[in-house]
């Protein structure tokens, strides 16, 4: 009886293709997953060195929200079943953000060519997301946010207190002017003579 030579399955993970997903809880802090073929160079980072992963991610990532920069923290790496080393990290924006920005600095260390699919979703039922297709020549996926309920309030908070404010003024103005009108008629009353 002859061998058997079963066809092997195909990598999983695309060489020169990988993914990020970042996800806004309603905290606002933001959970990133990366996943590369475990064969994909990283650029000079080793993929059996905890601490070239952990710089390749805190130093090769940038998230911001509404232009402030988010705080990093790594969260380690592991290795899928299917081929694909997976980087995690978290940043802690605050809650409450308009615009949640991505930059992916590392894709300028990585083969040209290199594509990364990139996806931000927002906390859960604000239904906003944003996907793109990341190079190195463009290395940014920005989220706009819908106005939370917090701050919604406040804004009408401000609204609120600026017409207080023109109401305000424009009272004092009329006040000021009665009175000043007031005072103008008494002094001509006084002036006037007798039986006038």
């Amino acid at each position: 009886m002859g061998v058997l030579f079963l066809p092997r399955l195909g990598r999983a993970h695309t060489l020169g293709l990988s993914t990020a997903e970042f996800d806004v809880a309603a905290s606002g802090r933001v959970a990133a997953k990366l996943t590369f073929a475990t064969a994909e160079p990283l650029g000079s980072a080793r993929p059996d060195s905890e601490a070239d992963l952990r710089s390749f991610v805190l130093d090769g990532v940038d998230v911001t929200a509404d232009g402030a920069r988010c705080e990093p923290h790594y969260e380690g790496a592991g290795v899928t079943e299917v081929d694909g080393l997976v980087l995690e990290a978290t940043y802690a924006c605050p809650r409450g953000a308009g615009e949640i920005a991505v930059t992916l600095y590392y894709l300028s260390a990585l083969r040209p060519g290199h594509r990364e699919v990139a996806r931000i979703s927002g906390p859960p039922g604000s239904n906003a997301t944003v996907e793109g297709v990341l190079t190195g020549d463009r290395r940014q996926l920005v989220l706009d946010l819908p106005a939370a309920p917090g701050r919604q309030a406040d804004a009408r908070r401000e609204a609120l207190g600026r017409r207080v404010e023109i109401l305000t003024v424009t009272f004092a103005v009329v006040m000021l002017s009665l009175f000043v009108w007031r005072l103008r008629a008494v002094r001509q009353a006084r002036r006037a003579p007798p039986g006038s």
